[in-house]
């Protein structure tokens, strides 16, 4: 690979018990500084400038929709209420000050969806939201992009890694190809999933059940119960995939149908 499109790839050491140390190869992807200077930079500032530009329109309280004031940054509708009753330059400050604080929380918030992946001949740890997983090489099925997210099989078929992620494809793919790990250009099983109708004879009771909570997290949104119940399901052999809103299944072929 050309010099210059080794740029995310670094050094790194370990060593052995009761050996000298050795050299490793740890190929990552992550995101640059820039990103991070854009990401603390840009909302802040923009926050700002809308706290900049809202205290120079003539009533502005009652042009707030009600969940402005319910969002976490705020003050709450009492205070924002005194803050209205401010005038020229001191509520211009705290109307800035406000929209910054809110571009801060944003700027954070998206960090939930920054993911570094840390490759080498061992191992592949991937880093979201403050939490990391490893798949080691004997466990290791095959990595692939469902839409924006990254998932990796391990060889049993189950989904061991499920992140969002706004990485380039051709960046992971490298990655993985460094260290000879399976890529796969879409999911290899996507013609063994079928879609999930309540009352489906092969699956039981239990992950009917299970389907059927997911279905109702599904609707109202909730990303982190679906989350939590599709690795429910994955303890019970049964993946799941979600288009559309409808969920379709496929059995784990490390445990049979």
């Amino acid at each position: 690979m050309a010099r210059g499109r080794r740029e995310n790839t670094a050094r790194a050491t370990a060593t052995g018990t009761g050996a000298a140390d050795e050299q490793r190869t740890v190929t990552t992807v992550r995101h640059g500084a820039g990103y991070h200077l854009l990401l603390w930079g840009l909302f802040p500032l923009l926050g700002a400038a809308g706290g900049w530009l809202l205290s120079n329109v003539p009533g502005w309280l009652p042009a707030l929709p009600d969940w402005v004031s319910a969002l976490p940054f705020l003050p709450g509708p009492e205070k924002i209420e005194a803050v209205a009753g401010l005038s020229g330059p001191v509520l211009t400050i705290v109307l800035a000050v406000l929209g910054a604080g809110g571009g801060v929380l944003l700027a954070a918030s998206a960090y939930d969806e920054v993911i570094t992946v840390e490759v080498d001949d061992a191992a592949v740890r991937v880093a979201a939201s403050g939490a990391t997983t490893e798949v080691a090489r004997d466990r290791f099925g095959v990595a692939f992009l469902d839409g924006k997210e990254l998932v990796i099989l391990d060889v049993d078929t189950a989904e061991v890694v499920r992140v969002v992620t706004d990485h380039d494809a051709r960046r992971l793919r490298d990655a993985f190809a460094a260290h000879t790990y399976p890529w796969s250009e879409g999911d290899p099983h996507e013609g063994t999933y079928r879609r999930w109708l309540d009352g489906t004879a092969e699956l039981d009771d239990h992950v009917q059940a299970l389907l059927r909570t997911r279905r109702e997290a599904l609707a109202s949104k909730d990303t982190g119960d679906a989350a939590a119940l599709r690795r429910e399901l994955a303890e019970h052999g049964v993946v799941v995939r979600d288009e559309e809103g409808r969920q379709y299944w496929r059995a784990l072929t490390g445990r049979g149908d």
